[in-house]
Order: structure tokens, then C-alpha cells, then sequence
């Protein structure tokens, strides 16, 4: 990119802050991006060169939430989009991200957002019964269900609940951001 040429941020729509278990409980985060998406897309006229969009919590149903929030706002499915996770700074690393590949025989315009559902962040399954359920599925014949029985250990049938902390300090995103602001 040569000095000459400008980058502009447009600002964003966006939908309100509500507690968890509050007003929006029951929407996911595919259904609170769309509206906000088409919004976005309304005011680029279509002209849209690609998309990023994330999250702080996956959903287990969407591999990639960007592309499943564009095909489901009806846009452009010839457009890419890709999904990229940054905890609280999602929304500015796909800025980040976005502003690296706009460009003089590139791209010209970018569609970049971020969305929480904090209400509906899901339970899994821990990892070991992820993979024995898994293999039970796999298994071709009954007897090999049956002998994957007596592999399964009472502690590794539980429930795995998620928390957005950092594993190694237990400590959320908001944190550690207060210690910095501190320091």
C-alpha cells in the first residue's frame, strides 16, 4: 500500500449489552450477527470484497460462524469469509486482520464484526467420552460396542461447563485487562 491511499473505518451497528439469561437469552450467536451483518452490508451497497466475523465462545454447530452468518443474511455466496478468535479483542484483530489484506490489487472493502452469546455458551462432554461416543458410533458390529464398554471409566462420564478464564492463571479476559489498565 502506498502512503497515498487511504484506509477508512466505517462506524458499526450494533445490537445493545443485555445481562446473561436477559432479553436475547433464547438468540444464538448466528441469529443476533445477521441483522447486524445485513445492516453492515446495507450500507456497502454489495460491494463487499470479504468478510470476518467472530466470537469469544464457538458454537459446536458452526465450524466456521463467519461464512454461516453470511450464507444466512443471503449474501454473496461467491464473497469469502473466515471466522478469527481473540477473546475480548476479536472484533479489532479482524480489523487488524482485514486492514493487512485491503490493498492496492486486493481487496477494497470488508465487512468485520464480532457477536456473544454468553446465554447460550454451550456444555460439552469431556474430551475422553467425546472420543469414546465417538468410537462407539464408528464401531461396525455389536461385540465391538460391547468391548468398548469396558473401556469407558466411571470419571470420564461427566459434563464439561466452560468458563472463559484463561486456563493456566483461572483469571477471565476482563482480568487481566484491569491489571494492565493498572499497571
Amino acid at each position: 500500500m502506498t502512503n497515498d491511499q487511504a484506509v477508512w473505518l466505517a462506524s458499526g451497528v450494533r445490537t445493545p449489552f443485555v445481562a446473561v439469561d436477559g432479553p436475547f437469552a433464547k438468540r444464538d450467536s448466528l441469529t443476533l450477527s445477521v441483522p447486524v451483518v445485513l445492516a453492515m452490508a446495507a450500507e456497502a451497497n454489495g460491494a463487499i470484497d470479504f468478510g470476518v466475523w467472530g466470537s469469544v465462545v464457538l458454537n459446536l454447530a458452526y465450524n466456521n460462524l463467519a461464512r454461516e452468518v453470511w450464507l444466512e443474511s443471503k449474501l454473496d455466496p461467491h464473497v469469502p469469509t473466515f471466522t478469527t478468535i481473540m477473546q475480548c479483542s476479536t472484533s479489532m484483530v479482524g480489523v487488524f486482520e482485514a486492514a493487512g489484506m485491503l490493498g492496492e490489487k486486493r481487496a477494497a472493502l470488508a465487512l468485520v464484526g464480532g457477536v456473544e452469546s454468553m446465554s447460550r455458551a454451550q456444555i460439552g462432554l469431556t474430551e475422553n467420552l467425546s472420543v469414546w461416543l465417538r468410537r462407539v458410533f464408528q464401531a461396525r458390529s455389536m461385540k465391538q460396542r460391547i468391548e468398548l464398554l469396558r473401556t469407558l471409566h466411571l470419571h470420564d462420564i461427566r459434563l464439561h461447563v466452560p468458563e472463559v478464564k484463561n486456563r493456566v492463571t483461572g483469571r477471565s479476559m476482563g482480568e487481566h485487562t484491569e491489571d494492565m489498565a493498572k499497571d
